[in-house]
């Protein structure tokens, strides 16, 4: 059963409220026809599930009672460093995420990135393609997406959390002698609670930046032979870090 959020400001211990404020109601009453004492599942975005019964509901008000909850958040974290591709990728990229597993999305701007203007208005779709993602996959939790900030910088904030490792994907790394893959970095039993994933645009990051990068003690690391997009990179660093973070658990 989809799942529907609600701001966890509308939520009591034992009642929920959503308002012809929120984007939800026209879907619960209009499209899928929740109708009086309909059981429903709604979460808060910051772990919490619940199951609940509408006492109340018209096209400007839907109340109930909560009947059961439930708390779940992932315990692995990945951050995604990710410099912003084509529009329409990207939100798909941020979909396919949400799905698999991503815990945070940071937006960088790298010396090759595409020159996309930012907006607020963008920011907040992208919000809400979060949320329609994790109502979908029945995540408990909302990946939270950032505002773009500069590669450096963005390095920089990365290396502060040291209970999470940070790697970079690089192409080249595939030609040094002794290249690193993903599954390499989980060789030992697990030391990190979360991983910072760096991704940069389409024609790779510049040698100025890889260097720098390292210089922070980011491991640059290849996802294997062939050059692969934006987004394709991030479902495949996302998907194999989550496995082998599951198997050294």
């Amino acid at each position: 059963m989809t799942h529907f959020y609600v701001k966890p400001e509308n939520i009591e211990k034992t009642t929920f409220t959503i308002t012809d404020m929120d984007e939800q109601l026209h879907y619960i009453y209009n499209v899928r026809r929740f109708k009086l004492n309909d059981e429903i599942m709604i979460f808060d975005g910051i772990g919490n599930s619940y199951k609940a019964k509408i006492n109340y509901i018209n096209k400007n008000l839907i109340m109930g009672n909560i009947l059961s909850s439930s708390y779940k958040i992932p315990w692995f974290i990945v951050k995604l460093y990710v410099s912003i591709s084509k529009t329409n990728r990207f939100e798909w990229l941020i979909e396919k995420c949400v799905e698999i597993g991503v815990s945070e999305i940071i937006l960088i701007s790298a010396k090759r990135s595409t020159n996309i203007i930012f907006s607020k208005n963008k920011l907040k779709r992208y919000k809400k393609i979060a949320i329609t993602a994790s109502s979908q996959c029945r995540r408990n939790d909302i990946v939270k997406i950032n505002e773009s900030t500069d590669f450096k910088s963005a390095c920089e904030n990365a290396i502060i959390e040291k209970n999470l490792i940070s790697i970079l994907l690089w192409e080249n790394e595939n030609n040094s002698e002794n290249k690193t893959f993903v599954n390499n970095i989980f060789k030992e039993k697990l030391k990190y609670n979360g991983i910072n994933i760096f991704i940069g645009p389409e024609g790779g990051f510049e040698n100025e930046e890889i260097e720098f990068a390292k210089s922070l003690g980011i491991q640059t690391v290849t996802l294997g032979e062939n050059i692969l997009r934006v987004e394709t990179a991030a479902i495949v660093a996302t998907a194999l870090t989550l496995n082998y973070s599951r198997i050294f658990k």
